[in-house]
C-alpha cells in the first residue's frame, strides 16, 4: 500500500508532539497512514517509530496510542473518537479562548446554567435553566454596551433590551447576510430564553435547545468580536490559501533555541525564518511552565502503560 505524501515540516511537527510527551525515547520515523473525514472532521493518522517503542498518533484532537494496546489502526481510531465524544461533554461549557475572553461574563453565567441542567429533573428545573440561560445574554449587554468598538449610541436601549443592544452589536460588527443572522440570533435565542422560563410544562429537550441557541449566540458574538480585534486571517501571498500552519525547528546554533516560520499546506511557500532563543522564549513566563508541568495529566497519558503494567505484575507497584 502506497503511503500517503507528508511534507517535512508535518512529519517534524508529529515528531516533536511525541517528543513532547515522552523525554527519554526519541522518535525517528514518521509516515502517515491516512486521514479519515468523520462526522466533518479530519482525522489525519500517523505512525511513529521511536527507539523502544512505536505508536500512533491521531489528530482533531493530538493524541498518541501505543501499539502494544492497539495493534491496528482502525482500533486505535475507534477509542480516538469515542474519546472525543467524551471529551466533548466535557468540554461543553468550554469556548476557544479567543472567543470566550470575549463574552466571560456573559459565559460564566451561562455555565451556571449548564450546571443547574446537571441535576434538573422537574419542569421547574427547566425553567429555571431558561432564567439563566436569559441572565447570560443580559450579561453580554452590561459587558459590552460601553464598549469602545460600539461608539456612541444616540437614544440608547434599556440595559434590559437585549434585543435592542443585540441589534446595535450586529451592526457594529457585521454586515451583510452575517449581520441579518446575527440578529435573527438575537431575536430568536430570546424569545426561546424567555418561552422556557414561562413554560410550566417544560421538558429536558426543551432545556437543552435553550443551551444550544445560547452557547451559539455566545460563540458567535465572541468570533465577531476577536474578528474585529484581530481582523481577517492572513492568506498565502503565493496562493491566496488560508492554510498557513507555524512550522517550528529546534536548533542547537548559535544557541538552543527555535526556528519559527510559516508554511503553506496549499503550495509549499515557506516565510523567512526567525530565531529566538529557548531563554528569550520563556523569559517572563517561568510560572506558567511551572504551573503547567504541575497539573494532572491528561488523556495522552499512555507513556510507558506496558512498562507499568509489566511492573504491577512483578510486584514492583502496589
Amino acid at each position: 500500500m502506497r503511503l500517503p505524501e507528508m511534507p517535512e515540516h508535518e512529519a517534524r511537527s508529529i515528531r516533536d508532539y511525541v517528543n513532547s510527551q515522552s523525554h527519554d525515547d526519541p522518535a525517528g520515523l514518521v509516515q502517515k497512514v491516512g486521514s479519515r473525514r468523520i462526522m466533518g472532521r479530519v482525522h489525519d493518522m500517523y505512525d511513529v517509530h521511536c527507539e523502544r517503542s512505536r505508536w500512533w498518533v491521531i489528530t482533531d484532537p493530538t493524541n498518541l496510542y501505543l501499539q502494544d494496546d492497539f495493534p491496528e489502526v482502525e482500533q486505535a481510531l475507534i477509542f480516538h473518537l469515542g474519546l472525543g465524544i467524551f471529551m466533548a461533554e466535557r468540554s461543553r461549557a468550554e469556548l476557544p479562548e479567543a472567543e470566550e475572553e470575549r463574552v466571560s461574563g456573559a459565559w460564566r453565567r451561562f455555565k451556571q446554567a449548564l450546571s443547574d441542567m446537571d441535576g434538573a429533573g422537574e419542569s421547574e428545573d427547566y425553567q429555571a435553566v431558561g432564567i439563566k440561560c436569559r441572565d447570560a445574554l443580559l450579561a453580554v449587554v452590561r459587558d459590552h454596551m460601553t464598549a469602545e468598538w460600539v461608539g456612541e449610541v444616540e437614544d440608547p436601549p434599556k440595559v434590559s433590551d437585549f434585543k435592542g443592544w443585540g441589534n446595535i452589536f450586529a451592526e457594529r460588527l457585521a454586515e451583510g447576510r452575517v449581520r441579518s443572522y446575527i440578529k435573527a440570533l438575537v431575536d430568536k435565542t430570546w424569545d426561546l430564553s424567555v418561552w422556557l422560563q414561562h413554560n410550566t410544562n417544560a421538558t429536558p429537550d426543551d432545556a437543552e435547545l435553550v443551551l444550544d441557541a445560547t452557547a451559539h449566540y455566545l460563540s458567535a458574538l465572541g468570533r465577531l468580536i476577536h474578528r474585529r480585534d484581530h481582523g481577517e486571517p492572513e492568506r498565502c501571498p503565493r496562493c491566496g490559501s488560508y492554510r498557513l500552519d507555524e512550522d517550528v525547528e529546534m536548533v542547537d546554533e548559535p544557541e538552543v533555541g527555535m526556528l519559527d516560520s510559516t508554511i503553506c499546506g496549499g503550495c509549499g511557500w515557506q516565510s523567512e525564518q526567525t530565531f529566538i532563543s529557548l531563554v528569550d522564549h520563556f523569559r517572563g513566563k517561568e510560572q506558567a511552565v511551572i504551573d503547567y508541568l504541575a497539573r494532572p495529566a491528561g488523556p495522552s497519558d499512555r507513556l510507558h502503560r506496558k512498562e507499568r503494567r509489566e511492573a504491577i505484575a512483578d510486584g514492583d507497584e502496589e
